[in-house]
């Protein structure tokens, strides 16, 4: 028990160190802001669907912190059908790593960040329909993420965002890694 609750306030603390330092980088850098944009985009998850919000703070035109919030809506397709959820919520930080060079239409960005969320098995049930008991529980998950965007400049306040991330979830049930491809739209508040 003692291990455990060692274990636990590790991951906490770990948790907390991230976090904090994603706010103090965006608070170091309020004087600076180039802009700032919102995000919607949906696609495919592991095992279904997946819909990511996303805030980017713009540091200039080449960087920004990015929070993310995703909810993925997943059946596991194996000797029985699981349903699972999974909501996070993601600080990052991404780096412009091509534009195209005369109009700008184009760009491709790169970046990770941290995951904070819930993952939710069989709608909370450790019994399955048939009677069978589940090894695995809802629980809160943890991990990192990479992902990179590209982005086709569509007028001065909007662009069309293809993004995909490949997370890593330290004490998922569902699986370590997962995978996320979405399309959509990013408006640039100013």
């Amino acid at each position: 028990m003692k291990l455990s609750t060692t274990l636990y306030t590790f991951k906490m603390k770990i948790n907390t160190i991230i976090l904090a330092l994603f706010i103090s980088t965006l608070a170091y850098s309020q004087s600076g802001n180039y802009a700032s944009s919102v995000g919607l985009s949906g696609g495919y998850a592991e095992d279904g669907f997946g819909i990511m919000g996303t805030y980017n703070y713009h540091l200039n035109r080449n960087r920004y912190a990015q929070l993310s919030v995703f909810a993925a809506i997943a059946e596991d397709k194996g000797s029985f059908d699981i349903p699972y959820n999974i909501f996070t919520v993601q600080p990052g930080y991404f780096i412009k790593v091509w534009e195209q060079k005369n109009f700008k239409k184009y760009a491709i960005n790169v970046g990770g960040g941290g995951i904070f969320g819930y993952e939710v098995i069989n709608n909370g049930n450790s019994l399955l329909s048939n009677g069978a008991i589940l090894d695995a529980k809802s629980q809160f998950i943890y991990g990192v993420f990479v992902g990179i965007e590209g982005e086709i400049t569509l007028s001065n306040d909007f662009s069309l965002l293809i993004k995909a991330n490949e997370y890593y979830h330290i004490n998922s049930d569902v699986g370590q890694f997962y995978p996320y491809a979405g399309l959509g739209l990013r408006y640039f508040l100013f």
